[in-house]
């Protein structure tokens, strides 16, 4: 757990979530790295006990124990899906393209695949945010009315497309190419590690990016091998029981 005794350097290095906590709060990374938490507090007239408060609960929330997801309803599932992941896109990809941009203005220089970095991000950003309205405003709100329908013993409901596995399909084809470019951005940082000469910005940059693999993966995961497969099944349930 972070201390008010350590240096914004120390717990951006040790607690991946750290970051987004200190950004919210307008701690700079970098011209701020070797100040306490409690100096950097007491020069921008915040409280040191509530940053630290924030800071604890964002490593405690990232070491929580995962839910039994398969046994939810699909709508429990999507709601879970929006909530948890949905979420950690919108938020955590504007903000790595952010971090990307500035540290490759200032050490593109030094390590030019920081600007191809920058660029892998801002893609990764705009193919998934188009992509998760797709989800959000067709696909989603499709499943959720079959399972209502399904307690309720009726036929499928009335779509845009002829099968639910039509836009099954397409979704996964762009989870396939945003896993895609995740593996481009990994390569490019050998495995999200920073070097040695890194600010903590850099560092942060590199942190949020293993951890967005991470969630990225837990999320298609629940996707293609959990919610999909069983929205196409109640499907077919549903036509025959028509």
């Amino acid at each position: 757990m972070p201390a008010l005794t350590q240096s914004i350097r120390e717990i951006v290095a040790a607690q991946p979530s750290a970051a987004a906590v200190l950004q919210r709060f307008d701690i700079d990374l970098c011209a701020r790295a070797d100040e306490s938490l409690t100096q950097a507090c007491a020069e921008l007239q915040l409280s040191a006990e509530q940053v630290l408060e924030k800071l604890t609960d964002a490593a405690q929330e990232q070491g929580a124990a995962p839910a039994d997801l398969a046994n939810y309803t699909l709508s429990r599932l999507i709601q879970h899906i929006v909530r948890t992941h949905h979420q950690t896109v919108r938020r955590e990809l504007p903000r790595m393209h952010e971090m990307a941009r500035q540290v490759a203005g200032k050490q593109s220089s030094r390590a030019p695949q920081l600007k191809e970095i920058e660029k892998l991000i801002d893609a990764l950003r705009a193919d998934m945010l188009a992509h998760l309205e797709k989800e959000e405003q067709v696909l989603f709100p499709f499943i959720a009315a079959m399972d209502q329908d399904a307690g309720a013993s009726c036929s499928p409901p009335r779509a845009c497309f002829r099968t639910v596995a039509h836009p099954v399909a397409m979704m996964i084809r762009e989870h396939a190419l945003a896993e895609n470019l995740v593996a481009e951005i990994r390569d490019l940082t050998r495995g999200f590690d920073a070097p040695a000469w890194a600010c903590p910005t850099h560092v942060a940059l590199y942190a949020g990016m293993r951890e967005f693999a991470d969630d990225l993966r837990q999320h298609v995961r629940l996707e293609n091998d959990l919610l999909f497969p069983r929205a196409i099944e109640l499907e077919s349930q549903l036509i025959c029981s028509a």
